[in-house]
């Protein structure tokens, strides 16, 4: 079995808030997260897409601000 983590572990992992991760899933960008009666619990995989999420958006905000600053 995979390892699990709460939110706030994801988070801490990917340097984000636990908001994030939360808006993230109302927003319906990733899928609804499994929960451990009120805890939502990831697993390596899919904090592991987060993280690349979170990269794609890094690089996204550099982009645009080369466009910005041409």
């Amino acid at each position: 079995m995979s390892e699990q983590v709460m939110t706030g572990e994801a988070a801490k992992r990917l340097g984000v808030s636990t908001g994030w991760i939360r808006r993230l899933e109302l927003d319906g960008e990733i899928p609804p997260a499994r929960r451990l009666s009120r805890f939502r619990i990831y697993t390596a995989t899919e904090v592991e897409y987060l993280r690349l999420l979170l990269e794609q958006r890094k690089e996204n905000r550099k982009r645009q601000r080369r466009k910005v600053a041409a």
